[in-house]
C-alpha cells in the first residue's frame, strides 16, 4: 500500500489561489532502509520553508507529497505508476537507492515525468532526456576527503547497494559542511528527534533544484508542466550545499562530488 506521508502546500502568489502542481519524493520509509527516507523528508520540508520565508513568487501552488517504496524494486515500480498517474505531479525526486531507482525510471519517463535521481551513481542510470543524474560518476573528478573515520559511515549505505566502496559516498556528515549545518539547523524540529545525515544534504539540494525549475517554467509559461519543468532543469544553475549544480547535455551533474571517509 502506498502511504502518503504529507502534503505540504506552498502558496507562492499573493492573488487568488492559482492551480496546484506537485513534487513527489519516493523513498523507503519502512523496513531496513527506512533511515534513507527519514533523512530526506525533513530536509525537503526545510527547503520549502525557506522558500516561504524568502517570499518566492511563482504563479502556482506547489504541493509536496511523499511515498514509501519499502526499498523494494517491485514495489517501487508500482508506486511509480501511481505517481505518474497524478497529472498534477510535474517532477519526482527518487528513489535514493540504486535498485529501486532503476526499477522505477521507465515508468516515469514513459509518462513524460522528469526525475531527479540523487544518491545513485550517474554511471548506473540511463541517459534519458527526463532523467537528471545528480549522483557522481565513478571515478569522480570531484573527490573530497571526510574527516570522519570509515567506521562512522552509516551501514545503510552498504545495504542500498552503493557501489563505490565501503568508505566512498556522495555526501559527507552534516558536521563537515558549514552551509549544511546552517541550512539543516531546524531539522530535528521536523524529524522529532533524529539528526540530519548525508542524505539530508542531497535531498535539500534536489528539492531546491526542482523548485528553481518550477519557478523558471512558471515565469516562461505561467503554469508549470512536466515538459516545461524538464526543459527548465536543463538550464538551472543552483548553488547548492554540495556545490554549483548544473546539468550537461546528458542531464548529468558532471561536478557531483564523492566523499572518501578516513580509515
Amino acid at each position: 500500500m502506498i502511504r502518503l506521508l504529507l502534503i505540504w502546500c506552498v502558496l507562492l502568489a499573493a492573488c487568488a489561489p492559482p492551480p496546484v502542481v506537485k513534487i513527489a519524493l519516493v523513498a523507503p520509509f519502512e523496513g531496513r532502509l527506512r533511515q534513507v527516507g527519514y533523512e530526506a523528508f525533513p530536509a525537503m520540508r526545510l527547503a520549502i520553508r525557506k522558500r516561504i520565508a524568502a517570499g518566492s513568487a511563482v504563479s502556482a501552488r506547489v504541493a509536496f507529497i511523499a511515498y514509501n517504496d519499502d526499498g523494494d524494486p517491485a514495489h517501487a515500480a508500482r508506486v511509480a505508476h501511481n505517481v505518474a498517474l497524478d497529472p498534477e505531479v510535474v517532477g519526482v525526486i527518487g528513489h535514493l537507492v540504486p535498485s529501486t531507482t532503476l526499477a522505477a525510471l521507465s515508468v516515469y519517463t514513459q509518462a513524460s515525468l522528469p526525475v531527479l535521481a540523487p544518491s545513485v551513481p550517474a554511471d548506473m542510470l540511463p541517459r534519458d532526456p527526463l532523467v537528471f543524474r545528480m549522483g557522481p560518476a565513478a571515478p569522480s573528478r570531484n573527490r573530497k576527503m571526510s574527516n570522519a573515520p570509515c567506521a562512522a559511515l552509516d551501514p545503510s549505505w552498504a545495504a542500498t547497494g552503493w557501489p563505490f566502496g565501503e568508505c566512498v559516498v556522495d555526501a559527507p556528515p552534516v558536521s563537515e559542511l558549514l552551509g549544511a549545518q546552517q541550512a539543516l539547523a531546524a531539522f530535528t524540529e521536523l524529524s522529532l528527534g533524529p539528526p540530519p545525515g548525508p542524505r539530508s544534504i542531497v535531498a535539500y539540494d534536489a528539492t531546491n533544484v526542482l523548485l528553481d525549475a518550477i519557478a523558471l517554467d512558471a515565469q516562461v509559461r505561467g503554469m508549470p508542466t512536466r515538459a516545461g519543468v524538464a526543459d527548465a532543469l536543463r538550464r538551472i544553475r543552483h548553488n547548492g550545499l554540495l556545490g554549483q549544480i548544473t546539468f550537461d547535455r546528458d542531464n548529468t551533474w558532471a561536478d557531483a562530488p564523492t566523499w572518501a571517509y578516513g580509515r
